[in-house]
């Protein structure tokens, strides 16, 4: 049996919104995003924080289980009875006498029922179970391996401050990251020119030269067909910051309301990777340095 996203992010199924939030940000704490677990939380995170996505999954795995109990119940006939086997005669000279068969001489042989032996293995769901022990095993695994560690050589107060700092930076980087979502990923093909020079001023100088290098396709295409895009940020969750504190990976969910000519407007759900760079020093603000979406990541 597979690991569901539920098993996967450690919450359960009537976990909240929010839960699932607070789940998925630990999952992939100090996670690298070139690291496969990296991406399967993202996309366990994206079906069960999207409504539609997760009443469609969840309707999957009641499905899947009752396909499985049927199964189950197929294998094991309830009202077969396996009789016990006749007790050896006693250990005596007397021969034991032969058993009368005299009501079966009319009827057809019948097969004997013979009993299971070890050779014959674990019935079906003896394997089931002993496949939800081994996943969640190796949920537990993954769900330690990922969590922070904390250095022998630290005193209480060490690891408070370190703490307090490690708080301070992700909420610096989360809301950084999720302030460039609208201005970064919106455009309107009336107003191509004016959104390039908005969205520059969050980027870095080497993304900005490549998003202006990009820019004329897009305008194209956005006027062809008459597109405006509109994003808001969902969620977002820190992923690595370096030790100079100077650049930091984080992980956004985004929404994208699309409209298209003569296309009914839609709702683009997206997860995207960003790296961000502090722009001189401490004291200076995140910059867009470079920005990966879920359909090219990891």
């Amino acid at each position: 049996m597979s690991v569901n996203n539920y098993d996967l992010l450690n919450v359960d199924e009537s976990a909240t919104a929010d839960e699932i939030r607070a789940a998925w940000k630990v999952a992939i704490a100090d996670l690298d995003p070139s690291d496969r677990r990296f991406r399967a939380y993202n996309d366990a995170a994206g079906v069960l924080l999207d409504e539609e996505k997760r009443a469609s999954y969840d309707a999957g795995l009641a499905e899947a289980r009752a396909e499985a109990e049927a199964e189950v119940e197929a294998e094991v006939e309830p009202d077969a009875v396996v009789e016990e086997p006749a007790a050896p005669a006693a250990a005596t000279n007397e021969k034991a006498e032969p058993a009368d068969t005299s009501e079966k001489a009319d009827k057809p042989d019948e097969p004997a029922v013979e009993p299971r032996t070890p050779s014959d293995g674990p019935r079906k769901a003896t394997l089931i179970g002993v496949g939800v022990a081994a996943a969640l095993a190796v949920v537990l695994a993954i769900w330690t391996f990922t969590l922070a560690g904390v250095r022998a050589d630290e005193s209480p107060q060490d690891i408070a401050e370190r703490s307090q700092a490690q708080d301070k930076a992700t909420l610096a980087v989360e809301s950084a990251a999720e302030q460039m979502v609208t201005p970064v990923l919106s455009y309107n093909h009336k107003t191509m020119a004016e959104d390039l020079e908005r969205l520059k001023g969050f980027l870095t100088t080497k993304m900005a030269d490549k998003q202006s290098a990009a820019w004329p396709e897009l305008t194209k295409e956005a006027q062809a067909q008459e597109i405006v895009v509109e994003a808001t940020p969902t969620g977002t969750a820190l992923t690595r910051v370096d030790p100079d504190g100077k650049r930091a990976t984080v992980v956004v969910f985004i929404d994208q309301y699309v409209e298209k000519k003569a296309n009914e407007p839609f709702v683009l759900h997206m997860w995207a990777t960003m790296s961000l760079v502090r722009e001189g020093g401490d004291g200076g603000r995140w910059l867009l340095d470079d920005l990966c979406t879920d359909d090219s990541c990891g």
